[in-house]
């Protein structure tokens, strides 16, 4: 019994020591637990040396793998981050998120979350910063969005401080960002504005009009911009258009009312000029009220009247025609009238400018657009007659010169004209032997100026030719009642009626009843005589004819001629004055020098003659005087 308990004994040992198997590379080895522990020990205390802090760890094992507590640190920074972020303590916030994103630098929501209290702590460029590594990680809209929002709020900031070209920077990358967001451009304008680059502010507000064609603040703007550059018309137009779009808008009523203000001021120094008699500084200040308010229709007028009078007939026209479509609404308007009126008084001044430098075509042409617009003027009638006359084209100018007397029948110069124009074509018809045409337009000229005396010499010699001697008679008589003593007169009636005397023919029956109607002739066309004129000055609002314009250049040229020769008077004058000194001067120096005038020369006689030879034997001798 002894020895089977004895037995027994070591197996029961045997079954109190536990066998570990531990797998160590590729071999499994038996290790008991002691000498695991005592393992374990060992290698804590290599690494983290006698420090017993770690040996309390009962089970290792239950901290985990290292991805479970990277994640769990992670989560946890997190979690401080946000409760700090919460509570408005940004930098404790911005330290938990920064710890987070070492252990994990690809979380992008915390990138988010630290520029947010970045921002909140108005650093705009770190702010700035995180979004871009946001946008790198997930590339979304609404963060470009966000970045460009931050950059403009960073630009924002620099432009308060006056760093304008930083400033400036900032909203150009902001633009770039989002390129569709107005606000971001217009900022870009006024920083250019402050950095007085105001070319490149004008262009960057016609860019802006182009693609934002109703908004009435950027029209306001741009003519801002053109007041600075002194474009005021420029300036006008663009008040118009933002009026177009909002007819309330106070800034551009206060701008419109300001432009019209110094037009007006303009426009009263220009009338003072004028009346100065300085027109062309009178037309410089009307050149700048139009540009301030070139809606003025009576601005245009007095332009054109001013433009007329320095003889600029085409822009005076131009002129007079925009005062019309500036009216065109109000045809009851007495600007419309008078400009309608002005336009066609240029025209007859054109046409008679172009008839004195020789261009009768372009003077015609002219007063055909004049007889178009008023067909019941006289001067302009008589006017395009003169141009035909020079022309050579008598029968137009017969014609109108009749349509002038339809409008004007006891017009003295007028009847001269057309007494002067049958006359040649009588002329003209007589040479060609058409002798009763010819004494038709004889007696045109004698009922139109019955005091020349050539037409009834003219009347005369074609009435011989026609047999009609009494009518001839009596044509002759008259022109001995009118002028008897011109050597033609008397000349004629000896061919035309020899062995007839004056006094023969006078004291007969038929220069009795000649002389009756020749008087009768004479006081129905008493009015007729020459007027003088009333002045040389030609009058602007009236049609002005050929003829009162030669006589009114006429005193301008002889007072011209006056002083021309007065100024040869008066270098004459000096150069006597001259001669007359210097003679004095001689004869003073010749009378301390007085010479004798005792001569101590020999004279010999230069042409000796000899006595006369006498010859008693010659049968003549020669007179002697």
């Amino acid at each position: 019994m002894e020895e089977e308990e004895e037995v027994e004994e070591p197996k029961a040992k045997v079954k109190e020591v536990k066998m570990s198997t531990v797998v160590l590379t590729l071999f499994p080895t038996a290790v008991t637990e002691e000498k695991l522990q005592e393992s374990k020990e060992k290698a804590i205390t290599r690494i983290f040396g006698p420090a017993k802090t770690l040996l309390k760890v009962k089970n290792p094992q239950r901290a985990g793998d290292f991805e479970s507590i990277l994640k769990s640190k992670i989560d946890e920074h997190c979690q401080e981050g946000h409760l700090y972020f919460s509570q408005g303590e940004w930098e404790k916030a911005i330290t938990c998120y920064t710890k987070a994103l070492n252990l994990d630098p690809n979380k992008a929501e915390l990138y988010e979350k630290k520029a947010e209290a970045f921002l909140q702590l108005c650093d705009f460029q770190s702010a700035a910063m995180h979004l871009r590594k946001v946008y790198r990680v997930s590339p979304k809209e609404e963060i470009r969005e966000r970045l460009a929002f931050v950059v403009f709020i960073q630009g924002q900031s620099l432009y308060e401080q006056k760093v304008y070209l930083d400033a400036l920077h900032s909203f150009t990358h902001a633009c770039e960002l989002q390129p569709q967001n107005t606000l971001y451009r217009i900022r870009s304008i006024a920083c250019l504005a402050a950095m007085n680059r105001f070319n490149d502010c004008l262009q960057m507000v016609n860019e802006e009009v182009e693609l934002e064609k109703n908004n009435a603040d950027l029209f306001i703007l741009r003519a801002r911009l053109f007041e600075y550059f002194g474009k005021a018309s420029c300036c006008f137009c663009n008040i118009q258009e933002a009026l177009a779009l909002d007819p309330g808008h106070v800034e551009a009523q206060l701008l419109l009312k300001k432009m019209t203000k110094e037009a007006e001021r303009s426009k009263d120094l220009a009338v003072s000029l004028a009346i100065k008699g300085n027109l062309k500084g009178a037309l410089l200040k009307i050149n700048r009220a139009i540009s301030y308010n070139p809606l003025d229709e009576k601005y245009f007028l007095f332009r054109g009247t001013l433009l007329r009078r320095l003889k600029d007939f085409s822009a005076a026209i131009d002129d007079y025609l925009k005062a019309v479509e500036l009216c065109r609404a109000d045809e009851a308007s007495e600007v419309r009238r008078e400009a309608e009126k002005q336009v066609l008084l240029s025209y007859n001044d054109f046409a008679v400018h172009c008839y004195h430098k020789g261009c009768y075509e372009e003077a015609v042409q002219l007063l055909n657009k004049a007889v178009k617009g008023e067909k019941n003027e006289f001067g302009l009638y008589v006017n395009r007659g003169d141009c035909f006359l020079k022309m050579g084209q008598l029968n137009f100018a017969m014609a109108d010169y009749q349509q002038a007397l339809e409008l004007r029948p006891l017009d003295p110069k007028l009847r001269w004209r057309i007494a002067w124009l049958s006359n040649e074509t009588g002329m003209q018809d007589f040479r060609k032997k058409q002798y009763l045409q010819a004494e038709t337009h004889f007696s045109s000229a004698v009922e139109n100026d019955p005091w020349e005396v050539k037409y009834y010499l003219n009347r005369a010699k074609t009435r011989v030719f026609l047999q009609e001697f009494l009518g001839a008679k009596e044509d002759m008589i008259s022109a001995l009642l009118l002028n008897p003593s011109k050597e033609e007169v008397r000349t004629l009636m000896g061919n035309l009626f020899p062995g007839e005397s004056p006094e023969s023919l006078l004291s007969s029956k038929v220069g009795d009843l000649t002389k009756t109607i020749l008087d009768r002739k004479l006081n129905a066309f008493l009015e007729g005589r020459p007027l003088k004129s009333a002045g040389s000055e030609l009058r602007t609002n009236v049609y002005v004819q050929i003829e009162d314009q030669q006589k009114a250049e006429e005193p301008a040229a002889k007072e011209e001629e006056k002083v021309s020769e007065e100024k040869k008077l008066q270098k004459r004058l000096a150069e006597c004055q001259q001669h007359s000194h210097q003679a004095d001067e001689e004869l003073k120096e010749a009378r301390q020098h007085k010479p004798t005038l005792e001569s101590k020369t020999v004279w010999i006689d230069p042409c000796p003659r000899l006595p006369p030879k006498e010859c008693p034997k010659e049968p003549f001798s020669w007179r002697k005087n």
